[in-house]
């Protein structure tokens, strides 16, 4: 295993800029820290020219997410914003409108080179691993040459199974990883607080932090501290946020 810190991400260049079918990054959801990181390993992956999908695991509809292609693109604002936003359970940052704003300006000037792709775990669905893994494997399907960074709760990001009270999961990950080329990326912060259901908890109490990536990821990356990311109140202060 690749271990490092978000300061040092530059030893990870070699093995991102490789032929990766994806890139899985395993976070803890609500921490200020993620899409931040999300957009520096981007940058670092577009260092080898190359079509790039970045797919978030948000619960939005299908329309919803062309209208953020289309957005990303050079379009206007979505006319109709996802109520997930005011709702994520710190899967969608304040920090993501950044990173939305930082592809949208890259796209301009590098012939739109990066996709976006979202996925959820279903809650109609049985199998929600199944279901999030067969949602990138369709998108990929149509897109062979793309490399997809995935932005992800680390559980999904595991890429083997595991056992858990005495019943085996095999994460959305792993599942991939039968089909496809998977380098998956754990996220260990070190202290800080992260926004859960919610509340602002101490990071080093979640339960996955505490487990450690154990033999389920190919690297670890080190951050110093968590912030707690903030909810949104308002679909129309989203909005301005876009086109500022």
């Amino acid at each position: 295993m690749i271990r490092t810190s978000s300061n040092k991400l530059m030893v990870l260049s070699a093995v991102l800029q490789r032929t990766h079918d994806f890139i899985v990054i395993g976070e803890v959801h609500g921490s200020k820290q993620n899409a931040l990181l999300t957009q520096e390993l981007l940058f670092i992956i577009l260092a080898e020219p190359k079509p790039i999908t970045v797919a978030f695991e948000w619960g939005i509809t299908d329309s919803e997410r062309d209208a953020f292609r289309t957005y990303i693109c050079g379009g206007d604002v979505p006319a109709q914003l996802p109520t997930f936003f005011l709702d994520s359970d710190g899967r969608f940052t304040h920090e993501h409108f950044s990173l939305l704003n930082w592809i949208r300006i890259y796209n301009s000037t590098h012939n739109n080179i990066i996709d976006i792709h979202t996925f959820a775990d279903s809650s109609n669905s049985e199998e929600p691993e199944q279901a999030m893994a067969d949602s990138l494997h369709a998108y990929k399907k149509h897109h062979t040459g793309s490399t997809i960074l995935v932005e992800t709760g680390n559980m999904h990001a595991r890429n083997s199974s595991y056992v858990s009270m005495g019943t085996k999961h095999v994460p959305m990950a792993a599942i991939l990883k039968k089909n496809h080329t998977v380098f998956s990326i754990f996220l260990q912060y070190l202290q800080g607080k992260v926004l859960v259901e919610g509340r602002n908890l101490d990071v080093t109490e979640v339960t996955s932090q505490q487990q450690g990536p154990g033999h389920y990821f190919d690297a670890m990356i080190e951050i110093p501290i968590s912030e707690a990311a903030q909810n949104h109140d308002s679909l129309t202060k989203i909005a301005q946020l876009l086109q500022s």
